[in-house]
């Protein structure tokens, strides 16, 4: 009974942290800018409880390290950031977070973790059918904004899907909370350069930063999106595996849906829902495989 709350409370973290960025961003702070001081507040909250950071990246682990921070904090975070500002929250929370275990599952195969069987197929074949479902009404509308925004989102969960294999080999040799800091340190400078070369560190996006919204929007996203969800997620990764810890996929999409329906007033269509559901099929298909090698991967909402 115990897990099961602090599994309850961990989707629902999760799921509410989507409507947390919208709010910071219609408040008017810039996408990128938004990001990187996530990941900065996260430095600031963790670094006096650190003290293993140099010996992490001892016996060969510099550039692993640096790759997979720079895919599933800069890249991730970035095009997620981004692509909200045309996508609704509630969307965007349901294509991030029901892709995940569908492309880990295509990656098992490539990298050589897993042998490609039908059941791969399957869920690939349903997944991409449920993306269609999801671009097709905005192609028939011809809304570029939207689509790109879309895209964003979908490139961004490659990202964080390619950076998770590069850091999976970390894990065990590295502490989890070491690796997060790690990870937020150099994925959040990375976000803070782009933003300034983007010209986003502008008086007025300086002074959206000053607004109870967007500080409140920080600290959900630092402490509890990060930090809090994290550490659960970890605990029931020892405890019940990775295939039932991973079951949040089904439900923080839901949660994502209702609160952007709620607090933004987001509306969801036929070919959504289509896709909605497909989605969610496919993410079932690939966390109902049990993993041989007992996987323990990383996820940093």
């Amino acid at each position: 009974m115990h897990n099961l709350i602090l599994f309850g409370l961990m989707a629902l973290i999760w799921g509410l942290t989507w409507a947390a960025i919208k709010f910071g961003l219609d408040a008017g702070a810039p996408p990128i800018l938004l990001a990187g001081l996530r990941y900065m507040l996260t430095t600031f909250i963790l670094l006096p409880i650190i003290r293993e950071l140099r010996s992490a990246f001892s016996e060969g682990r510099s550039g692993r390290i640096i790759a997979s921070a720079l895919l599933t904090n800069a890249g991730t975070y970035g095009l997620l950031f981004w692509g909200m500002q045309t996508v609704p929250s509630g969307l965007s929370g349901l294509v991030n977070l029901s892709l995940i275990p569908v492309l880990l599952f295509a990656l098992a195969v490539l990298v050589g973790e897993d042998r490609p069987t039908w059941r791969h197929g399957l869920a690939l074949g349903v997944g991409c059918a449920g993306l269609v479902g999801l671009f097709w009404s905005r192609l028939a509308e011809q809304d570029a904004g939207n689509g790109m925004g879309l895209a964003a989102i979908v490139a961004g969960t490659c990202c964080y899907c390619i950076g998770s294999v590069i850091a999976r080999p970390l894990v065990g040799s590295v502490k989890p909370l070491t690796l997060t800091m790690l990870h937020a340190i150099i994925g959040g400078a990375a976000l803070m350069a782009i933003s300034f070369a983007a010209g986003e560190i502008q008086p007025r996006a300086l002074n959206s930063l000053a607004s109870w919204t967007v500080a409140g929007s920080l600290l959900y996203l630092s402490v509890l999106g990060t930090i809090v969800a994290y550490t659960l997620y970890l605990r029931l990764l020892e405890a019940w595996g990775t295939a039932r810890a991973g079951l949040y996929a089904f439900i923080s999409p839901i949660i994502a849906l209702a609160a952007g329906a709620w607090l933004f007033g987001e509306t969801i269509g036929v070919a959504e829902i289509g896709g909605t559901v497909l989605l969610l099929t496919a993410a079932g298909i690939a966390l109902s495989h049990k993993d041989p090698s007992g996987d323990r991967r990383t996820n940093q909402k």
